[in-house]
């Protein structure tokens, strides 16, 4: 065939069916290779959910309570974390390191200074995640 030689409708025909049958097959190509040679998870989280799981150190907190008046120059700090840790007893200029009981109960007495006072409790654990509470107790020498 040369070049501007017309043809006849049989042969047009049969060029499109040609062009048709390529492009055709170049898309079933594609969608093998995307849809069945990769073939997506069967369920969103397959490999388990994209969150960390839970931690299991925990703090709770039992004496004192939150916005404590208090007549007595001591308060005891009591409470309840997971087996055997460390625990940071933190006041204004004090600090103190107690350690668990087996049960995971602590406690400890302070010394309170006149006014306010902010107690800090934290424990850790040996990945480095900890838990803290916080608490403030009022004192005073005379009872109003």
């Amino acid at each position: 065939m040369k070049l501007g030689q017309k043809i006849s409708s049989a042969q047009f025909i049969w060029s499109q069916i040609l062009i048709l049958a390529i492009g055709l097959s170049f898309l079933a190509g594609i969608y093998y290779i995307v849809n069945i040679q990769y073939p997506q998870p069967k369920t969103l989280f397959s490999n388990g959910p994209v969150t960390t799981a839970p931690k299991s150190l925990r703090l709770e907190l039992e004496q004192p309570t939150e916005d404590l008046l208090s007549y007595s120059s001591t308060v005891v700090v009591s409470g309840k974390t997971s087996p055997s840790k460390d625990i940071l007893i933190s006041q204004d200029m004090d600090d103190t390191i107690i350690q668990s009981k087996p049960d995971g109960s602590f406690s400890a007495v302070l010394n309170l200074n006149e006014g306010v006072n902010k107690i800090t409790v934290a424990v850790f654990d040996s990945k480095g995640d900890f838990r803290s509470a916080e608490r403030t107790i009022y004192y005073s020498k005379e009872k109003l």
